[in-house]
Parts: C-alpha cells; sequence; structure tokens
C-alpha cells in the first residue's frame, strides 16, 4: 500500500486540476403498508445527496397507491417535505377497495454546491369520506444535472382548465441541442375530466398526439367524486444537430365522447437532452401490443441491452397504458432480471368494468450496474382473476446509464490563487500555504478521487491554514480551492 501512495504522490502534484461535474441519479425504495395519512403531510422517504457544482435537479416520484374509498390521497415529489396545489402534487382516488391506482409526478429545482435533500410525501386530503389508510408502493429518483455538464433540461409546469373536443397543446417548451443526441421527454401529473369521456394524453415532437404508444387515455369513474386520475407518458426522440427544438403536452376527449369534454390538467412537461458524445447513454423501447397473452408467467414485453464502459448506474423507466376486461389483475414492472417483485418492485392493476378498464401507468426502478452487457427489461403477468386472459399494452421502456465517476478531471492549469500542501503524505495535519491572497470567496473543499464532496471549509484572508485529516481513511483526496485542485496522500 506505501508504494501506491508513493506513485500517487509523485504523479499527482504536478496537475493542479479543473473539475467539471457530469449528471448523477440517486433513489429511494418506497414501500409503505397500511399508514394513516390523516394529520397532515407524511414523509415516505427522502433521498440527501452532494453535488459539486451549481446546477439542476428533477425529482420524480412514480408508483402505486391503495387507497380507501371515499378518499383523495395527495401524493409529491418535493423539496419542502410539503406538497403544493396545482402542479405541485398529484392526487388519485379509487371506487373499489383493493384496487391500485398509478401514480406519477415530477418536479425540477435549481441547487446550489453542497448537501440537498428531497422528498417522497403524501398526505389524505380534500375528499376524506374512508378511513384515511393507504398503501403505497414506488421509487422517488434525484437526477442531477450540473451547470457545467453536457447534458441539459428545460420544463414547463402548467395549470390548465379547458375544452379539449379538439386537439389542443396544453403545454409547449423548447431546448437548444449543441449537438447530436437524445432528447428524452416526459409529460407527467393528474387530471380532473368529466365521466363518459376518455382523455388522451401525449408528450410529442408535434403538436398532435398519435395512436398506439404515442398517447396514454385515461378516463373518470363518476362526477365530483371519483374524478382525478394521474398520467405520465414519455417519448425519447434523436436530435440530428445542433439547433432548437420544440416539445408539446397534448389533450383531446377521444374515443369516448359522452361527457362535457371539460378538463382541468397539473403537470410537468419536461426535456432532458443528452449529447451523443457525452458519457451518459440513453436506451429506448416503443412497444405496441395488443391482445399479449400474460398469462401463467411473468412475460418480456421489450428488452434493452446496455453495454456499459465503466461501473454506473441505470435508471429503468416503464410507462404507457393498458386496456384489460374486468377480473384480473395486470401485474407490469421495469427489471433488471426479467422478473417483478411485491410491493415498489412493480405495479397492479385491474379493471373497474369493461367500460372503465383503462390506465395510465409508471414504474421506475433504479440499479447498480457492473461494465459490460447489461439487458433491462419490462415485464408484465396476469396474476389471478377469472377474466379475458389478455391486454393492451402501450408504452416505452427508457433507460438512462450515467458511469459512476460523477466528476471528469481535466488538465487545465492556471497561475492564479496555487497553494502548496505539505507534509504530503500525512497521517492527520496538512498545512495549506497559499502562494496568492485566498479571499473570502473561494471555499476550501475535501473530495474524493471520483470528485464527491467530503468536507467543506469557508475561504478566509490567511496565507496559511491546517486541516485535519485524521477521521478519513487511508486514501488519496483532492484538496480544491476556488476551481483549481491538488492531491493530498492520508497515510
Amino acid at each position: 500500500m506505501k508504494i501506491v501512495y508513493k506513485l500517487a504522490l509523485c504523479l499527482l502534484p504536478f496537475f493542479p486540476l479543473q473539475l467539471f461535474a457530469q449528471s448523477g441519479i440517486y433513489s429511494q425504495a418506497i414501500d409503505k403498508t397500511g399508514i394513516s395519512l390523516r394529520g397532515g403531510t407524511m414523509i415516505l422517504g427522502d433521498v440527501t445527496a452532494t453535488f459539486p457544482s451549481d446546477g439542476m435537479v428533477v425529482v420524480h416520484f412514480d408508483g402505486e397507491c391503495y387507497a380507501s374509498v371515499g378518499d383523495r390521497i395527495i401524493l409529491a415529489a418535493t423539496n419542502t417535505g410539503d406538497w403544493a396545489v396545482l402542479d405541485g402534487q398529484v392526487s388519485v382516488e379509487t371506487s373499489k377497495a383493493g384496487f391500485g391506482r398509478p401514480f406519477s409526478h415530477t418536479r425540477v429545482y435549481p441547487v446550489t454546491a453542497g448537501i440537498h435533500t428531497y422528498n417522497a410525501v403524501a398526505q389524505n386530503a380534500v375528499e376524506t369520506d374512508g378511513n384515511g389508510m393507504a398503501s403505497i408502493y414506488g421509487t422517488l429518483t434525484v437526477e442531477y444535472f450540473p451547470d457545467s455538464g453536457t447534458s441539459t433540461l428545460n420544463v414547463n409546469t402548467i395549470a390548465f382548465s379547458g375544452d379539449v373536443t379538439d386537439s389542443k397543446v396544453v403545454a409547449q417548451q423548447f431546448i437548444h441541442a449543441n449537438g447530436p443526441g437524445n432528447i428524452v421527454l416526459r409529460f407527467d401529473g393528474y387530471l380532473t375530466s368529466a365521466p363518459g369521456d376518455r382523455i388522451v394524453l401525449a408528450a410529442s415532437n408535434t403538436p398532435n398526439w398519435s395512436f398506439n404508444d404515442g398517447n396514454v387515455s385515461v378516463e373518470a369513474v363518476n362526477e365530483g367524486d371519483v374524478d382525478e386520475n394521474s398520467f405520465s407518458h414519455t417519448r425519447v426522440y434523436n436530435v440530428p444537430s445542433a439547433g432548437e427544438y420544440t416539445y408539446y403536452g397534448v389533450s383531446q376527449v377521444y374515443g369516448e365522447t359522452g361527457g362535457n369534454h371539460m378538463v382541468s390538467i397539473y403537470a410537468t412537461l419536461l426535456i432532458e437532452y443528452f449529447p451523443t458524445s457525452g458519457s451518459e447513454k440513453i436506451l429506448f423501447q416503443g412497444f405496441t401490443l395488443p391482445a399479449i397473452d400474460l398469462n401463467g408467467q411473468s412475460t418480456e414485453i421489450t428488452t434493452l441491452t446496455l453495454d456499459a464502459p465503466v461501473a454506473g448506474k441505470v435508471m429503468v423507466g416503464l410507462d404507457g397504458y393498458m386496456t384489460a376486461s374486468q377480473g384480473y389483475q395486470i401485474v407490469l414492472a421495469a427489471s433488471n432480471n426479467g422478473l417483478w417483485t411485491n410491493q415498489d418492485g412493480s405495479l397492479s392493476l385491474e379493471a373497474l368494468d369493461n367500460d372503465q378498464n383503462r390506465y395510465s401507468f409508471s414504474h421506475t426502478r433504479v440499479y447498480n450496474v457492473a461494465a459490460g452487457s447489461q439487458t433491462l427489461y419490462a415485464v408484465g403477468q396476469i396474476f389471478g382473476g377469472s377474466g379475458n386472459e389478455t391486454a393492451d399494452l402501450f408504452g416505452e421502456l427508457t433507460v438512462k446509464y450515467i458511469p459512476n465517476s460523477s466528476t471528469a478531471v481535466h488538465d487545465l492549469y492556471a497561475g492564479k490563487n496555487e497553494f502548496d500542501i505539505f507534509p504530503n503524505p500525512s497521517k492527520d495535519i496538512v498545512h495549506i500555504a497559499f502562494n496568492n491572497p485566498l479571499g473570502t470567496q473561494n471555499k476550501i473543499q475535501i473530495l474524493g478521487m471520483n470528485g464527491h464532496l467530503l468536507r467543506e471549509y469557508p475561504g478566509n484572508s490567511k496565507d496559511e491554514i491546517n486541516i485535519d485529516l485524521s477521521t478519513l481513511s487511508p486514501d488519496v483526496y483532492w484538496i480544491k480551492v476556488g476551481e483549481f485542485a491538488k492531491a493530498v496522500v492520508k497515510m
């Protein structure tokens, strides 16, 4: 081990480095059975992450909720531990005990460098005629997009109320692409509609929706009570060159038009751009499967194969809509092994009757992956019941891969704000001498070799300071001042 340290000491200090952060993925499984949601907002789970630089985060909470008849369940991804009105939450309701209802909620927040916490929350509010008890299974994910990264995003949160007799653009947003790449477009949230209307919703690169995997659709059960549904629709598009690209959230009454055609939609239209030249990889596969037989065992709906150059994380998303006959539970899941598991490892949907028989769904899982070939799955299975043994499934399987090295290091040098570290290696205290005045605006940070922030000290006007490394494990670390860093070896 000492030989390794000597090599690191000889090689690394000759390269004062500037650090550029890349995207990251963080997640927390949500598995809550039989909890009371009365009396205030409940935090179901949280993600705490340290970001090395300013940027943006996408916080997404999706899964399934089992609730008491007569209760409206509020669900939200949030940075405050509480939910807000309109696009700050989604609502789901059930008209039959034991029927799970899918949900999907997305929020986007600016972040500064440092530690941040995000939550999945729930509450029984507004309609409370049931017992206030619920079971909620899903995944809370946080995607980090640093300002200095190659991947970017743009977002439009909407609160739309109006007539959707004809196809209507209810959300619109553009994004600038720096070169060829992939656009991941997600339109999710919730709506209130009239019974008798089937409401089509779509994320699209045109002001119109298309059939099969080009939309999702939902229906209200009865006016003023069970008339709210969450939805999620994802599409992935290739962009051939640099330029401005515009995307849309679209809605229309279609197929069943017995209501008043009025809707209220509270949603997020999210655009994520991943350049082909970046280290992140985006894989996607739409599926159009009318009358698929899911009886008997876990069935592959579709698969994607990832060739990971190094170890990392994948976020596997499955969303779309299904129709089925009354009497069967349809299990759906994003998976890394072709199988599903209970609770947060799957969704279980059931048609209320042969008219109220279509639901938009969203299921996300995050996995660690090794370097090499990996297969990711969308799976389904009919589980129990006595109805028709087929279902209609339309949707998209997406895979986002982020390498573990969440900070790329480039060999750049500048003479300003140089500093010396000694002794180096050190068992405990290191002495830092600044060759130029430091200034209070430049923080002093200790980073792991992967760029993750471990400690931070405020800047000051001193020419020299001491830093205690005694509680750190023996390893090579970066000491970063402003934009520049030097390696230090902890013995």
